[in-house]
């Protein structure tokens, strides 16, 4: 319990109890129609749906300007890439929850960095906050590369609600970074 995110359903249960879904173990091997699981257990099936989940992949992007390995990338705040600080990923959470009001809130923080309202933090200070997110999602999960972009859905939403306002325009610090739209000219 709490070592994976909890599959969310109001018919599982029920189905669970029922014995119209039976829980397995790990599977061990394929033979024939047969599937051999690892507590010696054996199945006849017609069909195996083999789910993999999610590979994060962003082959326009260079993977050292991004930090991608594997299925983590390294974004502050789980949007901004310290290398890349005008590029904004939006939705790219895994909440236990919905995620539009996520994307919704991570939206508004953006127009708040592209129109100067707010700033992002010196790219020191934002590897760090990479780095205790990357190390929290390791203790509570383990290493496993399908929980690398996990957020708890209310936690998050107060974190970009801090973020949006930690930071105003008018008391920038030395040394923050000044996010302007890609597609502006400078001058």
């Amino acid at each position: 319990m709490l070592c994976a995110p909890p599959t969310v359903s109001d018919s599982l249960l029920s189905k669970l109890d029922h014995g119209d879904i039976v829980v397995k173990p790990t599977i061990d091997r394929f033979a024939g129609d047969r599937v051999y699981f690892t507590d010696g257990s054996v199945e006849p099936v017609d069909v195996v749906i083999y789910c993999t989940g999610y590979k994060m992949s962003f082959p326009f992007l260079d993977k050292a300007s991004i930090g991608a390995d594997g299925n983590h990338i390294r974004l502050y705040r789980r949007m901004v890439s310290p290398k890349l600080p005008g590029l904004y990923f939006i939705g790219l959470v895994q909440p236990i929850g919905a995620v539009m009001p996520i994307a919704e809130i991570q939206s508004e923080w953006a127009a708040d960095l592209l129109q100067g309202r707010t700033a992002l933090p010196p790219e020191q200070q934002m590897n760090r906050e990479i780095a205790r997110y990357s190390a929290a999602v390791a203790k509570r999960y383990g290493r496993s590369a399908g929980h690398a972009i996990q957020v708890d859905f209310l936690a998050y939403l107060r974190e970009i609600s801090r973020e949006r306002r930690s930071r105003p325009a008018r008391s920038r610090r030395r040394g923050a970074y000044r996010t302007r739209a890609p597609w502006r000219r400078s001058g």
